[in-house]
């Protein structure tokens, strides 16, 4: 792995910054978290305020590019991160 993919791994986003990243809007996080493709935030500070890390973001753009270049549905998505672990 080189060094700057180490290094986003261990830094930290808020939900817009995440959003921006990834390409997907906060609703669509929201959604894909309450549709259990993505875990609930990995570090919670407040009630509304919440980061997540590099490894969310992999999570995430892997979440996304199942969905608008594979046209998976979220049931078929689910089941394919649960094979991933």
């Amino acid at each position: 792995m080189q060094l700057g993919a180490i290094a986003v791994l261990l830094e930290r986003f808020r939900i817009g910054e995440l959003a921006e990243r990834s390409g997907v809007s906060v609703a669509t996080i929201k959604f894909y978290i309450r549709e259990g493709l993505l875990p609930p935030p990995p570090l919670k500070t407040g009630r509304t305020m919440a980061y997540y890390d590099g490894e969310y973001l992999e999570r995430l753009r892997l979440v996304r590019s199942l969905r608008e270049e594979h046209f998976l549905p979220v049931r078929v998505i689910r089941a394919v991160l649960a094979e991933r672990g």
